[in-house]
């Protein structure tokens, strides 16, 4: 089965019975019976929107009364807690505030007088109530200290002519639907009350599960157009209803009445329940067909991730039964790309390692010629020309040894390492005689520093002595002369570590972290070389199993460390390697 099949089904699957449920709309076409009834719930709605109106103008004179208390004049809070307290329950509210212009609620009756209290949430509301002096009445909103939606009621405290505070009283929806409750509303009508913004405040049927939550996308843009009206909608239980509303003037808030088709022709009640029931049916069937079909194509997809990951890894790629004809064309693909790279590397590694024999003997010959002519009266010219050959032999020799180091890192593991046990002091000392009269060529000092004894290593020697001669090579290029490069080794719990360091500025935070990618350099402007050197090293010193850093060093440019496991054992250091994360000096 195809991707594309797939997605057919699934639009199809999602869009049908959306499409079919819109259909079945046209067939409510009773528009005589639906005018009187529209009217006479205008009528309710109007009505019910004056009662509302009423209980939010009681809580607000009441907040006006209580905002001349003698304590808001003398500043005694406390007293006015206590007092705010006993005059909660006397309202019927719930929470009462008193805010500072910046929102910080001084007292809130939830909580116990002098506790840290959270800022206003209706903060915009406060400040309309600084800036106008006048009352303001809140959107449902979800009060900081309380958790739970609530209804604002804000006034002025006046002192000294002037808004010193804002008193608020905070009212739950329950309290607002209890106005719905006494309201001789028809059983199977649904009514609610909707803040400024069509959020519901209450509702007279499941009002635990929807206030909150915004009204039904037509009411609430038509409520946005005009003060009254009427408009044909589902409720948000899914009900197909005609809903009417009235705005009130003084909150801005309306009353909404849904009544449902059924109620103006009861006669065809039946056969489109039926069809409502089969098109929720249908939709719900969609939907779990698509949500199967749709993890069918993630499982495949996403088995096609462990074997991209080995292939990035240079690991053997095997791709399991994934299901889905496409998905296994990749998988296919991806084992055939794992070969074919393999298959470059071991060319690449058995041609560089080809190429070292006849340049051993060509750089032999060379250096025989080289000795024969010192001998030789006039030989001068036939010495220069065989030291230029040995050094250019020696620079091909080079090259091709970072060939292997290449072939070694794209392989990704220890194939093409000739593992063998060596002394760590003999790795040191080699790699520092091979340097030592470069460096003094160049009038560098070359120190070696290695207390106590060190322990035998499982390594490849030739690999491991050319991360020293391109970390050596580094470290002679880029200090400063007159300088210093020490060379550093010491014994670990499970291995060996080594540090080279030179002199000069300090590398950035950033330059460290960059500077084991591939082709990167500090000096942009001054291009000494590929840029492949910290590369290959890092690839040789993983793929014998160990860690490979840079870190920053007072009085030096960088120190670049490296550890090699101990012979016998396979894994990373794990000292090292916590000891790097903890950012911890190694010892010098």
């Amino acid at each position: 089965m195809t991707i594309r099949r797939q997605l057919v089904r699934l639009v199809a699957a999602s869009v049908l019975p959306a499409a079919l449920c819109a259909a079945l709309l046209i067939v409510y076409a009773h528009d005589r019976q639906r005018e009187l009834v529209e009217d006479r719930t205008l009528d309710v709605a109007r009505a019910l929107a004056q009662t509302v109106d009423r209980e939010l103008a009681r809580y607000q004179a009441a907040m006006l009364a209580l905002a001349t208390s003698p304590h808001l004049a003398s500043g005694d809070l406390a007293a006015f807690h206590r007092q705010a307290r006993q005059a909660i329950s006397d309202l019927q509210g719930d929470i009462l505030v008193l805010s500072e212009a910046s929102g910080r609620q001084l007292v809130n009756t939830e909580r116990p007088f002098g506790e840290p209290l959270p800022q206003r949430a209706s903060l915009s509301q406060v400040r309309r109530v600084f800036e106008t002096g006048k009352p303001a009445i809140s959107d449902l909103f979800v009060d900081a200290a309380a958790h739970r939606p609530v209804v604002a009621i804000d006034v002025p405290v006046r002192l000294d002519d002037r808004v010193a505070y804002a008193l608020a009283i905070a009212v739950f929806p329950e309290r607002l639907g209890e106005i719905l409750k006494v309201q001789r509303i028809k059983p199977d009508w649904v009514v609610g009350i909707l803040d400024s913004r069509g959020v519901i405040v209450a509702r007279s049927r499941s009002a635990e599960q929807f206030v909150g939550q915004k009204g039904p996308a037509a009411l609430v843009e038509r409520m946005a157009q005009v003060a009254e009206g009427r408009v044909e909608t589902h409720t948000l239980d899914g009900i197909p209803v005609f809903a009417v509303f009235s705005r009130s003037a003084m909150s801005q808030w309306s009353v909404a009445i849904a009544v449902p088709r059924s109620s103006i022709t009861r006669a065809s009640w039946v056969p489109i329940g039926w069809i409502i029931a089969g098109a929720v049916l249908l939709f719900a069937a969609g939907m779990v067909m698509a949500q199967r079909l749709g993890s069918r194509i993630s499982r495949s997809i996403h088995g096609l991730i462990p074997p991209a990951v080995a292939l990035g890894r240079g690991d053997p790629v095997v791709v399991p039964p994934l299901h889905l004809r496409e998905a296994d064309d990749v998988g296919r693909e991806l084992v055939n790309a794992s070969e074919r790279l393999h298959d470059r590397e071991r060319t690449l590694a058995h041609v560089s390692h080809d190429l070292r024999s006849p340049l051993n003997v060509f750089m032999l010959g060379a250096a025989t010629v080289e000795r024969l002519a010192q001998r030789l009266p006039g030989g001068e010219p036939i010495r220069e020309v065989a030291g230029s050959l040995m050094h250019l032999t020696r620079r091909m020799s080079g090259m091709v040894d970072d060939l292997l180091a290449i072939a070694v890192a794209t392989s990704g593991g220890r194939s093409l390492l000739k593992m063998a046990t060596v002394s760590a002091a003999s790795l040191l000392e080699r790699a520092a005689g091979a340097a030592r009269p470069l460096f003094a060529d160049q009038g560098i000092e070359l120190a070696i520093e290695a207390p106590g004894e060190l322990p035998d290593l499982q390594a490849d020697s030739d690999r491991v002595l050319r991360v020293f001669a391109n970390l050596l090579d580094n470290a002679l290029k880029f200090t400063a002369r007159p300088g210093n490069v020490v060379l550093r080794a010491w014994a670990e719990a499970d291995g060996v570590c080594f540090c080279v360091a030179n002199s000069g500025p300090e590398l950035s935070a950033a330059e460290l972290d960059r500077m084991f990618k591939p082709f990167w350099q500090a000096d942009e402007g001054d291009r000494r070389g590929a840029g492949l050197g910290l590369t290959i090293c890092h690839s040789i010193v993983e793929a014998h199993g160990g860690r490979i850093w840079a870190e920053p060093e007072p009085g030096k440019r960088v120190r670049i460390c490296f550890t090699l496991p101990l012979a016998g054992a396979g894994a990373p250091s794990a000292l090292t390697e916590s000891r790097r994360d903890r950012g911890d000096r190694f010892p010098s």
